[in-house]
């Protein structure tokens, strides 16, 4: 039987499935870019340890790597909603609820940002591994153990900054465990003091801080080079130098805010630039009052520890992302998370 909220569920799928098929004819290049490099391999990449290697190994053996796009979605599109249905559909999905409205939009980031060759495919079956095993009820402890083992693999193998959401996950699961804070803007600051603390001593080693070599450098290649500064419209420059132990500080710091609280792109000419902000605003407040009513409860579950994940996520993010745009792929990568969390209160016991 098809209930409304299935029908609201699976119409938007459709419309979203079209516009990932649809994307390669209309979006500019730079949505490509990463694309482009695992198909075509230009710096002769080998093995399966870093993300593109990786990412090349995958669609190589899958056979995807040199479909033409419109093909690699209708594959990959239909995947990812097979995935959030077997999550499960929540049951007022056809309600005017602002997590609905949030969802409504993400079935086009969805079709955008996972409609190609992209390592966000990888990392989107990655988590949907991780909330199958936060989903078990029983062996919590051992079932948290076997998360972290995964998050370190996947850390050493495809993307090191999840050594970093791990740390900061570890981090509120302590906080919380000796009841030093329940408030989830406390546990901000302390996931941030964390990585600002990381950054600094791995300044004082390399000599360069985190977020001057992931944002700051690139960041400036890009808007040193005339033929993609016009793609560049988003990109997040801190307003002082990160070459100081304070200027790393305040980079981190603005990061954190512009990435997951970005009042500034508003102002912004480009629409679709606009447009991803007020969704990630939104986002990002429903989901930090979400949190702070879990923090609340008294059981201990899993459903938890999938909160922790996502806003380690966040909290990192402020260290690495250098613009917009990227932030909200990357997002789209782990959207199996937060897609549980956004309705982990509202599923049917069956989709």
């Amino acid at each position: 039987m098809i209930t409304k909220s299935k029908f609201i569920f699976f119409s938007f799928a459709f419309i979203g499935l079209i516009a990932a098929i649809c994307s390669s004819y209309i979006l500019p290049k730079k949505y490509f870019s990463d694309a482009l490099t695992i198909i075509h391999n230009p710096w002769n990449l080998k093995g399966v340890v870093g993300s593109f290697q990786l990412s090349i190994f995958f669609y190589s053996i899958t056979g995807m790597r040199w479909m033409p796009f419109p093909i690699v979605a209708i594959l990959q599109y239909p995947i990812l909603i097979y995935i959030l249905v077997k999550i499960g559909i929540p049951s007022n999905f056809d309600k005017i609820r602002i997590n609905n409205c949030l969802m409504y939009f993400a079935f086009f980031l969805l079709g955008i940002y996972i409609s190609m060759q992209t390592k966000e495919f990888i990392t989107f079956l990655f988590c949907t591994l991780i909330v199958l095993i936060c989903k078990m009820k029983n062996h919590i402890i051992r079932n948290r153990i076997i998360v972290c083992i995964l998050l370190i693999i996947f850390a050493m193998v495809f993307r090191s900054y999840y050594f970093l959401v791990l740390i900061i996950t570890l981090l509120f699961s302590v906080l919380h465990l000796i009841r030093i804070t329940n408030n989830v803007y406390i546990l901000f600051l302390y996931g941030l003091l964390i990585i600002i603390l990381i950054s600094l001593a791995y300044g004082y080693v390399k000599g360069d801080y985190m977020s001057d070599q992931t944002r700051t450098e690139l960041n400036q290649v890009r808007l040193d080079d005339p033929k993609i500064r016009e793609e560049a419209k988003s990109v997040i420059i801190s307003p002082v130098s990160t070459k100081t132990w304070y200027g790393e500080v305040i980079s981190i710091l603005y990061g954190f805010i512009v990435v997951n609280i970005p009042f500034n792109s508003i102002f912004s000419l480009t629409p679709q630039v606009v447009v991803f902000a007020i969704w990630q605003i939104f986002l990002f407040y429903f989901l930090s009052l979400k949190f702070k009513k879990r923090l609340k409860l008294k059981k201990s579950d899993n459903i938890r520890w999938i909160y922790y994940m996502v806003f380690s996520f966040f909290i990192v993010q402020g260290l690495f992302e250098p613009d917009l745009g990227s932030s909200i792929r990357h997002k789209a990568g782990i959207f199996p998370l937060i897609y549980f969390i956004l309705f982990d209160n509202v599923y049917k016991p069956k989709a």
